[in-house]
Protein backbone atom coordinates (compact mmCIF):
# COMPACT_ATOMS: atom_id res chain seq x y z
CA UNK A 1 0.00 0.00 0.00
CA UNK A 2 1.45 3.69 -0.60
CA UNK A 3 0.83 6.97 0.24
CA UNK A 4 1.02 9.03 -2.74
CA UNK A 5 3.05 12.67 -1.16
CA UNK A 6 2.29 16.17 -3.56
CA UNK A 7 3.31 19.52 -2.03
CA UNK A 8 0.25 21.38 -2.10
CA UNK A 9 -3.03 20.56 -0.77
CA UNK A 10 -4.49 21.52 -4.36
CA UNK A 11 -1.68 18.82 -5.88
CA UNK A 12 -3.24 16.28 -2.96
CA UNK A 13 -6.39 17.10 -4.23
CA UNK A 14 -5.88 15.99 -8.08
CA UNK A 15 -4.30 12.66 -6.79
CA UNK A 16 -7.03 12.03 -4.00
CA UNK A 17 -9.46 11.86 -7.51
CA UNK A 18 -7.40 9.29 -9.16
CA UNK A 19 -7.62 7.55 -5.71
CA UNK A 20 -10.90 7.49 -5.24
CA UNK A 21 -11.94 6.62 -9.11
CA UNK A 22 -9.34 4.18 -9.96
CA UNK A 23 -8.00 2.82 -5.82
CA UNK A 24 -11.75 3.18 -3.93
CA UNK A 25 -9.96 5.49 -1.65
CA UNK A 26 -7.54 2.86 -0.47
CA UNK A 27 -4.36 4.73 -1.16
CA UNK A 28 -2.81 7.51 1.30
CA UNK A 29 -2.56 10.62 -0.32
CA UNK A 30 -0.83 13.34 1.47
CA UNK A 31 0.65 17.24 0.84
CA UNK A 32 3.10 19.29 2.20
CA UNK A 33 1.60 21.63 3.68
CA UNK A 34 2.64 24.11 0.24
CA UNK A 35 5.92 24.58 1.49
CA UNK A 36 8.53 25.69 -1.14
CA UNK A 37 11.72 24.89 0.81
CA UNK A 38 13.08 22.19 2.83
CA UNK A 39 12.59 23.75 6.23
CA UNK A 40 9.13 24.38 5.39
CA UNK A 41 7.85 20.80 4.16
CA UNK A 42 10.24 18.98 6.47
CA UNK A 43 8.15 18.16 9.68
CA UNK A 44 5.07 17.48 7.40
CA UNK A 45 7.55 14.94 5.26
CA UNK A 46 9.20 13.79 8.44
CA UNK A 47 5.58 12.93 9.95
CA UNK A 48 4.32 11.02 6.53
CA UNK A 49 7.67 9.19 6.53
CA UNK A 50 6.66 7.90 10.46
CA UNK A 51 3.45 6.11 8.84
CA UNK A 52 3.67 2.23 7.77
CA UNK A 53 2.40 2.88 3.55
CA UNK A 54 5.35 2.94 0.82
CA UNK A 55 5.95 6.58 0.46
CA UNK A 56 5.84 8.06 -3.37
CA UNK A 57 6.75 11.41 -4.00
CA UNK A 58 5.67 13.63 -6.97
CA UNK A 59 6.52 17.09 -7.82
CA UNK A 60 6.03 19.17 -10.90
CA UNK A 61 8.99 20.40 -12.64
CA UNK A 62 8.72 24.12 -10.64
CA UNK A 63 9.85 21.85 -7.94
CA UNK A 64 13.02 20.65 -9.15
CA UNK A 65 15.02 22.31 -6.22
CA UNK A 66 12.77 21.12 -3.95
CA UNK A 67 12.70 17.02 -4.81
CA UNK A 68 17.12 17.42 -4.77
CA UNK A 69 16.77 18.81 -0.97
CA UNK A 70 14.23 16.07 -0.21
CA UNK A 71 15.69 13.25 -1.95
CA UNK A 72 18.26 12.39 1.21
CA UNK A 73 15.61 12.46 3.54
CA UNK A 74 14.21 9.67 1.86
CA UNK A 75 17.05 8.07 1.10
CA UNK A 76 18.07 8.13 5.21
CA UNK A 77 14.19 6.80 5.98
CA UNK A 78 15.03 3.57 5.56
CA UNK A 79 12.27 2.95 3.84
CA UNK A 80 11.51 1.62 -0.23
CA UNK A 81 10.14 4.51 -2.21
CA UNK A 82 10.07 6.39 -5.19
CA UNK A 83 10.00 10.25 -6.27
CA UNK A 84 9.21 11.55 -9.89
CA UNK A 85 9.41 15.19 -11.22
CA UNK A 86 6.46 15.35 -13.48
CA UNK A 87 6.30 17.26 -16.83
CA UNK A 88 4.24 19.89 -15.93
CA UNK A 89 4.97 22.89 -13.77
CA UNK A 90 2.77 21.45 -10.71
CA UNK A 91 1.31 17.95 -10.06
CA UNK A 92 -2.03 19.32 -10.46
CA UNK A 93 -1.73 20.61 -14.45
CA UNK A 94 -1.52 17.29 -15.42
CA UNK A 95 -3.78 15.40 -17.32
CA UNK A 96 -5.89 13.26 -15.31
CA UNK A 97 -5.17 9.65 -16.99
CA UNK A 98 -1.62 10.88 -17.47
CA UNK A 99 -1.25 11.05 -14.20
CA UNK A 100 -2.91 7.78 -13.50
CA UNK A 101 -0.73 6.25 -15.98
CA UNK A 102 2.30 7.14 -13.78
CA UNK A 103 0.78 6.45 -10.60
CA UNK A 104 0.51 2.69 -12.51
CA UNK A 105 3.97 2.39 -13.95
CA UNK A 106 5.45 3.16 -10.59
CA UNK A 107 3.62 1.16 -8.54
CA UNK A 108 5.09 -1.72 -11.35
CA UNK A 109 8.67 -0.42 -10.41
CA UNK A 110 8.45 -1.45 -6.83
CA UNK A 111 7.26 -5.03 -7.88
CA UNK A 112 9.62 -5.13 -11.42
CA UNK A 113 12.54 -3.14 -10.68
CA UNK A 114 15.72 -4.95 -9.79
CA UNK A 115 19.45 -4.18 -8.80
CA UNK A 116 22.30 -6.60 -9.53
CA UNK A 117 24.82 -7.13 -6.71
CA UNK A 118 25.67 -10.53 -6.81
CA UNK A 119 22.31 -10.95 -6.09
CA UNK A 120 19.06 -9.76 -6.99
CA UNK A 121 17.88 -6.83 -5.36
CA UNK A 122 14.58 -5.30 -5.59
CA UNK A 123 14.87 -1.39 -6.35
CA UNK A 124 12.31 0.67 -8.01
CA UNK A 125 15.10 2.29 -9.96
CA UNK A 126 15.76 -0.32 -11.93
CA UNK A 127 19.12 -0.25 -12.44
CA UNK A 128 19.54 -3.81 -13.70
CA UNK A 129 17.03 -2.50 -16.94
CA UNK A 130 13.89 -5.29 -16.78
CA UNK A 131 11.15 -3.98 -18.81
CA UNK A 132 8.87 -2.09 -16.67
CA UNK A 133 4.76 -2.88 -17.85
CA UNK A 134 2.30 -2.63 -15.41
CA UNK A 135 0.94 -6.04 -16.68
CA UNK A 136 4.37 -8.10 -16.10
CA UNK A 137 5.32 -10.12 -13.17
CA UNK A 138 8.72 -11.42 -11.87
CA UNK A 139 9.58 -14.80 -9.91
CA UNK A 140 12.17 -16.82 -9.21
CA UNK A 141 12.96 -20.47 -10.83
CA UNK A 142 13.79 -22.08 -7.46
CA UNK A 143 15.02 -26.10 -7.00
CA UNK A 144 16.36 -28.24 -8.95
CA UNK A 145 12.75 -29.73 -10.38
CA UNK A 146 12.77 -26.63 -12.26
CA UNK A 147 15.88 -25.99 -13.75
CA UNK A 148 15.80 -30.31 -14.83
CA UNK A 149 12.59 -29.57 -16.32
CA UNK A 150 14.10 -26.61 -18.31
CA UNK A 151 16.90 -28.76 -19.51
CA UNK A 152 14.96 -31.98 -20.04
CA UNK A 153 12.09 -30.19 -22.20
CA UNK A 154 13.56 -27.13 -23.47
CA UNK A 155 16.98 -27.65 -23.76
CA UNK A 156 17.50 -24.88 -21.58
CA UNK A 157 20.75 -24.55 -18.80
CA UNK A 158 19.27 -21.57 -16.60
CA UNK A 159 21.35 -22.03 -13.15
CA UNK A 160 20.39 -21.88 -9.57
CA UNK A 161 17.60 -19.49 -8.35
CA UNK A 162 17.00 -17.22 -12.11
CA UNK A 163 14.77 -14.77 -12.05
CA UNK A 164 12.22 -14.75 -14.78
CA UNK A 165 10.14 -11.87 -16.13
CA UNK A 166 6.53 -12.73 -17.14
CA UNK A 167 5.52 -10.70 -20.01
CA UNK A 168 1.49 -10.81 -20.97
CA UNK A 169 0.56 -13.95 -23.21
CA UNK A 170 2.80 -16.16 -20.99
CA UNK A 171 6.52 -15.32 -22.94
CA UNK A 172 9.07 -15.25 -20.39
CA UNK A 173 12.45 -14.13 -20.11
CA UNK A 174 15.25 -16.25 -18.22
CA UNK A 175 17.77 -14.32 -15.90
CA UNK A 176 20.76 -16.33 -14.92
CA UNK A 177 22.92 -13.64 -12.32
CA UNK A 178 22.98 -10.97 -14.26
CA UNK A 179 23.29 -12.59 -17.59
CA UNK A 180 19.72 -13.22 -19.90
CA UNK A 181 19.87 -16.74 -21.36
CA UNK A 182 16.66 -17.73 -22.73
CA UNK A 183 13.23 -16.57 -23.79
CA UNK A 184 10.16 -18.71 -23.75
CA UNK A 185 6.97 -18.46 -25.18
CA UNK A 186 4.12 -20.62 -23.21
CA UNK A 187 1.29 -19.28 -24.95
CA UNK A 188 -1.88 -21.06 -23.98
CA UNK A 189 -3.26 -23.04 -27.17
CA UNK A 190 0.26 -23.00 -28.56
CA UNK A 191 3.46 -25.28 -28.26
CA UNK A 192 6.00 -23.90 -25.58
CA UNK A 193 8.71 -22.51 -27.98
CA UNK A 194 12.50 -21.41 -26.94
CA UNK A 195 12.84 -17.77 -29.07
CA UNK A 196 16.70 -17.82 -28.09
CA UNK A 197 18.79 -19.23 -25.59
CA UNK A 198 22.45 -18.58 -24.07
CA UNK A 199 25.00 -21.08 -22.18
CA UNK A 200 25.99 -18.18 -19.67
CA UNK A 201 24.73 -19.64 -16.49
CA UNK A 202 25.80 -18.13 -13.22
CA UNK A 203 24.37 -19.47 -9.75
CA UNK A 204 22.75 -17.38 -7.45
CA UNK A 205 21.83 -18.43 -3.68
CA UNK A 206 18.72 -18.52 -2.34
CA UNK A 207 19.96 -17.24 0.90
CA UNK A 208 21.64 -14.28 -0.70
CA UNK A 209 17.93 -13.34 -2.29
CA UNK A 210 16.56 -13.63 1.27
CA UNK A 211 18.67 -11.56 3.21
CA UNK A 212 19.32 -8.92 0.56
CA UNK A 213 15.62 -8.17 0.45
CA UNK A 214 14.46 -9.17 3.48
CA UNK A 215 14.22 -4.69 4.25
CA UNK A 216 12.03 -4.37 1.35
CA UNK A 217 9.92 -7.37 1.45
CA UNK A 218 9.28 -6.42 5.36
CA UNK A 219 8.59 -3.16 4.67
CA UNK A 220 5.77 -3.94 2.36
CA UNK A 221 4.68 -6.55 4.85
CA UNK A 222 4.26 -3.90 7.54
CA UNK A 223 2.17 -2.09 4.82
CA UNK A 224 -0.45 -4.40 3.82
CA UNK A 225 -0.48 -5.90 7.96
CA UNK A 226 -1.80 -2.07 8.44
CA UNK A 227 -4.12 -2.08 5.40
CA UNK A 228 -6.02 -5.30 7.53
CA UNK A 229 -5.97 -3.42 10.45
CA UNK A 230 -9.26 -1.45 8.80
CA UNK A 231 -11.13 -5.04 8.52
CA UNK A 232 -10.78 -5.73 12.33
CA UNK A 233 -14.50 -6.49 14.08
CA UNK A 234 -14.75 -8.28 10.45
CA UNK A 235 -14.97 -12.53 10.69
CA UNK A 236 -11.75 -13.03 8.68
CA UNK A 237 -11.77 -15.70 5.95
CA UNK A 238 -8.89 -16.48 3.32
CA UNK A 239 -10.04 -18.70 0.74
CA UNK A 240 -6.88 -21.13 0.40
CA UNK A 241 -5.67 -22.85 -2.66
CA UNK A 242 -2.11 -24.00 -1.65
CA UNK A 243 -0.86 -21.18 -3.86
CA UNK A 244 1.74 -19.01 -3.35
CA UNK A 245 -0.76 -15.38 -3.48
CA UNK A 246 -2.98 -17.21 -1.41
CA UNK A 247 -0.31 -18.67 1.44
CA UNK A 248 1.28 -15.37 1.68
CA UNK A 249 -2.14 -13.92 2.13
CA UNK A 250 -2.82 -16.59 4.86
CA UNK A 251 0.65 -15.49 6.46
CA UNK A 252 -0.25 -11.99 6.94
CA UNK A 253 -3.25 -12.35 7.76
CA UNK A 254 -1.90 -14.95 10.74
CA UNK A 255 -0.08 -12.30 11.81
CA UNK A 256 -2.67 -9.06 11.79
CA UNK A 257 -5.56 -11.43 13.61
CA UNK A 258 -6.01 -14.11 16.30
CA UNK A 259 -8.78 -15.40 14.61
CA UNK A 260 -8.41 -16.62 10.89
CA UNK A 261 -10.53 -19.28 8.96
CA UNK A 262 -9.17 -20.39 5.79
CA UNK A 263 -11.50 -22.33 3.45
CA UNK A 264 -9.97 -24.88 1.23
CA UNK A 265 -11.94 -25.82 -1.81
CA UNK A 266 -11.34 -28.60 -2.71
CA UNK A 267 -12.08 -29.65 -6.53
CA UNK A 268 -12.16 -33.44 -7.40
CA UNK A 269 -9.08 -32.59 -9.98
CA UNK A 270 -6.71 -30.58 -7.44
CA UNK A 271 -2.91 -30.39 -8.28
CA UNK A 272 -0.47 -33.08 -6.76
CA UNK A 273 0.30 -32.55 -3.24
CA UNK A 274 -2.12 -30.07 -2.42
CA UNK A 275 -3.79 -31.78 0.36
CA UNK A 276 -0.95 -32.57 2.00
CA UNK A 277 0.96 -28.87 1.72
CA UNK A 278 -2.58 -27.55 2.75
CA UNK A 279 -3.05 -29.92 6.01
CA UNK A 280 0.86 -29.57 7.07
CA UNK A 281 0.61 -25.60 6.89
CA UNK A 282 -2.06 -25.34 8.82
CA UNK A 283 -1.06 -27.16 11.74
CA UNK A 284 2.07 -24.78 11.94
CA UNK A 285 -0.17 -21.33 11.14
CA UNK A 286 -2.65 -22.80 13.94
CA UNK A 287 -5.61 -21.09 11.43
CA UNK A 288 -8.85 -23.18 11.38
CA UNK A 289 -8.76 -24.76 8.32
CA UNK A 290 -12.33 -25.60 6.39
CA UNK A 291 -12.20 -28.27 3.21
CA UNK A 292 -15.33 -28.19 1.36
CA UNK A 293 -14.92 -30.91 -1.74
CA UNK A 294 -16.57 -30.05 -4.91
CA UNK A 295 -17.07 -32.96 -7.45
CA UNK A 296 -16.28 -32.08 -11.24
CA UNK A 297 -19.04 -34.47 -12.93
CA UNK A 298 -17.33 -34.05 -16.17
CA UNK A 299 -19.65 -36.72 -18.18
CA UNK A 300 -22.35 -34.45 -17.41
CA UNK A 301 -20.72 -30.88 -18.45
CA UNK A 302 -17.84 -32.03 -20.73
CA UNK A 303 -14.49 -30.85 -20.36
CA UNK A 304 -14.33 -27.29 -18.47
CA UNK A 305 -13.42 -24.64 -21.43
CA UNK A 306 -12.68 -20.69 -21.55
CA UNK A 307 -16.16 -19.78 -22.61
CA UNK A 308 -17.37 -22.60 -20.59
CA UNK A 309 -15.74 -22.46 -17.15
CA UNK A 310 -18.78 -24.31 -15.25
CA UNK A 311 -15.68 -25.30 -12.99
CA UNK A 312 -15.29 -21.93 -11.63
CA UNK A 313 -18.55 -21.52 -10.63
CA UNK A 314 -19.30 -24.78 -8.68
CA UNK A 315 -15.83 -23.23 -6.94
CA UNK A 316 -17.33 -20.10 -6.07
CA UNK A 317 -20.61 -21.59 -5.34
CA UNK A 318 -19.23 -23.50 -2.32
CA UNK A 319 -16.65 -21.00 -1.06
CA UNK A 320 -19.95 -18.10 -0.71
CA UNK A 321 -21.67 -21.00 1.06
CA UNK A 322 -19.20 -21.22 3.62
CA UNK A 323 -18.40 -17.95 4.14
CA UNK A 324 -22.58 -17.00 4.55
CA UNK A 325 -22.09 -18.63 7.74
CA UNK A 326 -19.95 -16.29 9.26
CA UNK A 327 -21.19 -12.80 10.68
CA UNK A 328 -19.58 -9.98 8.58
CA UNK A 329 -17.16 -11.69 6.36
CA UNK A 330 -14.72 -10.28 5.16
CA UNK A 331 -12.47 -12.53 2.16
CA UNK A 332 -8.88 -11.83 2.33
CA UNK A 333 -7.89 -13.06 -2.06
CA UNK A 334 -4.42 -13.41 -2.79
CA UNK A 335 -5.04 -11.28 -6.10
CA UNK A 336 -1.67 -9.45 -7.55
CA UNK A 337 -1.90 -6.71 -10.64
CA UNK A 338 0.97 -9.03 -12.00
CA UNK A 339 -1.36 -11.58 -12.63
CA UNK A 340 -3.74 -9.94 -15.10
CA UNK A 341 -4.44 -6.53 -16.59
CA UNK A 342 -8.28 -7.55 -15.48
CA UNK A 343 -6.53 -7.92 -11.65
CA UNK A 344 -4.80 -5.07 -11.74
CA UNK A 345 -7.80 -2.60 -12.63
CA UNK A 346 -9.49 -4.08 -9.57
CA UNK A 347 -9.25 -1.60 -6.63
CA UNK A 348 -7.86 -3.56 -3.69
CA UNK A 349 -11.50 -3.63 -1.95
CA UNK A 350 -14.24 -4.76 -3.52
CA UNK A 351 -17.89 -5.41 -2.59
CA UNK A 352 -19.26 -8.51 -4.40
CA UNK A 353 -22.86 -9.23 -5.05
CA UNK A 354 -23.45 -13.00 -4.06
CA UNK A 355 -26.20 -14.90 -3.63
CA UNK A 356 -25.81 -14.89 0.28
CA UNK A 357 -26.02 -11.26 0.44
CA UNK A 358 -23.14 -8.89 -0.29
CA UNK A 359 -19.08 -9.78 0.87
CA UNK A 360 -16.02 -7.37 0.53
CA UNK A 361 -12.93 -9.16 -0.81
CA UNK A 362 -9.74 -7.33 0.33
CA UNK A 363 -6.82 -8.09 -1.30
CA UNK A 364 -3.45 -6.89 0.72
CA UNK A 365 -0.90 -8.21 -1.53
CA UNK A 366 -2.12 -6.78 -4.74
CA UNK A 367 0.90 -4.79 -5.55
CA UNK A 368 3.11 -7.81 -4.40
CA UNK A 369 5.43 -9.76 -7.36
CA UNK A 370 5.72 -13.34 -7.58
CA UNK A 371 9.57 -12.81 -6.34
CA UNK A 372 8.25 -11.38 -3.03
CA UNK A 373 5.68 -13.60 -2.30
CA UNK A 374 7.90 -16.55 -3.11
CA UNK A 375 10.41 -14.70 -0.37
CA UNK A 376 8.17 -13.45 2.00
CA UNK A 377 7.04 -17.61 2.58
CA UNK A 378 10.75 -18.73 2.79
CA UNK A 379 11.74 -15.48 5.05
CA UNK A 380 8.45 -16.72 7.28
CA UNK A 381 10.48 -20.56 7.74
CA UNK A 382 7.44 -22.27 5.04
CA UNK A 383 8.06 -23.77 2.07
CA UNK A 384 6.43 -23.26 -1.13
CA UNK A 385 4.14 -26.09 -2.85
CA UNK A 386 6.11 -28.86 -4.20
CA UNK A 387 4.99 -27.87 -7.46
CA UNK A 388 6.33 -24.70 -7.80
CA UNK A 389 9.93 -26.08 -7.10
CA UNK A 390 8.95 -28.48 -10.38
CA UNK A 391 8.59 -25.43 -13.01
CA UNK A 392 5.05 -23.97 -12.14
CA UNK A 393 4.30 -20.53 -12.31
CA UNK A 394 0.64 -20.99 -10.91
CA UNK A 395 -1.45 -23.73 -9.69
CA UNK A 396 -5.36 -24.43 -10.57
CA UNK A 397 -6.80 -28.23 -11.68
CA UNK A 398 -5.26 -30.85 -13.82
CA UNK A 399 -8.03 -29.90 -16.11
CA UNK A 400 -8.32 -26.40 -16.42
CA UNK A 401 -8.67 -25.07 -19.56
CA UNK A 402 -6.01 -22.13 -18.80
CA UNK A 403 -2.48 -24.96 -18.70
CA UNK A 404 -0.32 -24.25 -21.10
CA UNK A 405 1.67 -27.02 -22.84
CA UNK A 406 4.20 -26.53 -20.61
CA UNK A 407 1.49 -27.26 -17.42
CA UNK A 408 1.02 -29.94 -18.90
CA UNK A 409 3.85 -31.57 -19.81
CA UNK A 410 5.00 -30.61 -16.10
CA UNK A 411 1.86 -32.90 -15.21
CA UNK A 412 3.15 -35.68 -17.03
CA UNK A 413 6.23 -35.92 -15.24
CA UNK A 414 5.18 -35.50 -12.13
CA UNK A 415 2.26 -38.45 -12.27
CA UNK A 416 5.00 -40.64 -13.53
CA UNK A 417 7.39 -39.68 -10.24
CA UNK A 418 4.17 -40.05 -8.32
CA UNK A 419 4.25 -43.63 -10.14
CA UNK A 420 7.52 -44.65 -9.88
CA UNK A 421 7.74 -43.57 -6.05
CA UNK A 422 4.57 -45.85 -5.22
CA UNK A 423 5.81 -48.49 -7.37
CA UNK A 424 9.27 -48.25 -5.29
CA UNK A 425 7.65 -48.40 -1.54
CA UNK A 426 5.35 -51.41 -3.07
CA UNK A 427 8.40 -53.23 -3.74
CA UNK A 428 9.95 -52.25 -0.33
CA UNK A 429 7.31 -54.19 1.34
Amino acid sequence: MFTLIARARKDAKALSYINERNYSGFLRVESLGGGRTKEEVLENLEEILKGPYIPVLLLGEKERELMKELLPILRDSGKPFYARLLRTKRVRNMRVDELYSHIEEIKARFRLGIEWKETYILNPENLFGLEINPDYDIYLAIGDGFRKAMHSLLGVEIGENSLVLRKTMNQEVYYSGPNRVAEVSKKLGFPTEVLWKCPCVENVSLDSLIKANKNYIEAFARASKAFLEGFRGHAIIVPWSGGKDSTATLILAREVFDDVTAVYVRMEYEMPGTDEYVERLAKRLGINLIRVDVPMPIEKYGMPTHKNRWCTKKKVEALYSVVSEFERPVLLIGDRDGESARRRLKPPVVERETPFGRILEVMPIKFWSGFMVQLFILMRGFELHPLYYEGFYRLGCTICPSLAEWEVELLKKEKMRILKSSSQQQGQR
